[in-house]
């Protein structure tokens, strides 16, 4: 009850966050910049929502409330770059779904401020969205929102009973697209999609019609994100233009060429290999269903359900959990690769499907990301300050700065998991969550 206490203290302070932005004054704080792999010892100054100044040198005559940070760790807040944001799922058709709006409240307390639905209904999550930016309401972590995804007639995104836009033909594209742009999407998700699913194929639209969703969306000024499912999707995004490809290929290992290909270009990887892995691993280790940021996250319901065992699970499940458990290693080994040769990697974490959380994913995306060959710094750069720019935002503790933080118990550089050790949640200079 206490957990639960805390959450609705959180979530009621939000709205006095959104509409007005707090003086604060966070003192002997170890303010970590990822950006540049630092962590200086002093104080963060916020005023109006903004980072006035960090660092020893802050006044001491600052004004604002003042919070004593003494033996904790600043970051910037975290981002979710991959998400749909109704809620979570677990296997029997079990869901704790009650909408974007209730989501993106309840991540707060894992310390996500910004998150990125890359498929929703178009009619709910584009309103929600510009609600929230016009300060009509509050509903807690930043939203961004692609809308719909473009897929083929069957394609992937079809299965869910939402409406989606689905394209046949290069102007059949342009039509859909030029519909959408009119409704503003922060970003525009593409499926592309050749992988073999068995006995449920599902077609992808044509290369050609991928170059013109593309194209059409980058004169328009919208970033892309195309999911992929092999690695010669991977390689026809890359050429394509897109800005970034989300997911790892599940057909082996990244090829030389198209490691080479990825390296000279621009193209972001959101590689989400928490929905490559912990499905498998909620069930193989049952004490991170007992992790207090998981126990804060989730539904009990959902706890629940990975506490029953595999062998409770009907066959096809069992089978996808096997599948996991042989592939992982080379999606871990792909995104080595690629962050070896200077691949730029952002936080995303397919949350909405199974073996994912809102929000606590996130942690456990960054810890996959270190286990895969980032540092410590890289895995928070691309979780907090290259995902708010991808986004064209600025976290971050440098002057004009937005002032979102997480404010943790343990140093993050020397281990990673102690994302998870969260004391206050910080938006816009405003407590949203205090333990």
């Amino acid at each position: 009850m206490l957990r639960i206490a805390c959450v609705v203290v959180a979530i009621g302070s939000v709205v006095a966050a959104r509409l007005n932005a707090q003086d604060l004054v966070l003192t002997n704080a170890r303010i970590v910049d990822p950006n540049s792999r630092t962590v200086t010892p002093g104080s963060v100054w916020i005023e109006a929502g903004r980072v006035v100044a960090s660092g020893p040198t802050v006044p001491a005559d600052a004004p604002g409330q003042r919070i004593d940070l003494r033996g904790k760790w600043v970051i910037p807040g975290l981002v979710d770059l991959h998400t749909h944001s109704f809620g979570n799922a677990a296997p029997g058709r079990v869901s704790d779904g009650s909408g974007t709006a209730h989501t993106a409240t309840r991540v707060l307390r894992t310390g996500v401020v910004a998150l990125l639905d890359l498929f929703g209904s178009e009619g709910y999550i584009l309103p929600l969205r510009d609600q929230q930016r016009g300060d009509t309401v509050a509903v807690g972590a930043f939203i961004f929102a692609a809308g719909p995804c473009f897929t083929a007639p069957r394609g992937h995104c079809t299965e869910y009973g939402i409406p989606t836009r689905v394209v046949s033909s290069p102007q059949d594209a342009r039509q859909q697209l030029a519909t959408l742009i009119a409704k503003r999407p922060d970003v525009i998700k593409v499926v592309y999609d050749h992988f073999d699913y068995g006995a449920t194929p599902m077609p992808s639209i044509a290369r050609q019609t991928l170059r013109v969703l593309i194209s059409t969306a980058t004169q328009h000024g919208v970033r892309t994100v195309v999911h992929v499912g092999t690695w010669e999707d991977l390689r026809h995004a890359v050429l394509a233009g897109a800005t970034a490809v989300t997911h790892v290929p599940r057909d082996g290992i990244v090829p030389d060429d198209v490691l080479a290909l990825m390296s000279s270009s621009r193209v972001y990887h959101i590689p989400t290999l928490v929905v490559h892995s912990d499905l498998s691993e909620f069930y193989d280790n049952p004490s991170l269903v007992d992790s207090p940021l998981f126990v804060a996250a989730a539904a009990d319901t959902i706890r629940a359900t990975y506490r029953r065992g595999v062998r409770e699970l009907d066959e096809r499940t069992r089978g996808w959990i096997d599948r996991q458990r042989a592939s992982k290693a080379d999606a871990i080994e792909s995104v080595r690769r690629l962050h070896a040769s200077g691949v730029a990697m952002l936080v995303g974490t397919d949350a909405g499907n199974w073996g994912t959380i809102q929000g606590y994913s996130v942690h456990r995306e960054l810890s996959r990301l270190v286990e895969a060959g980032l540092s410590p710094w890289d895995a928070l750069a691309a979780g907090t300050t290259s995902a708010a720019a991808f986004l064209g935002r600025r976290f971050g503790v440098h002057p004009g700065d937005e002032a979102h933080f997480v404010v943790l118990d343990a140093s993050p550089i020397e281990r990673i998991e102690n994302t998870q050790q969260i004391a206050y949640v910080i938006m816009n200079g405003q407590v949203v969550f205090q333990r």
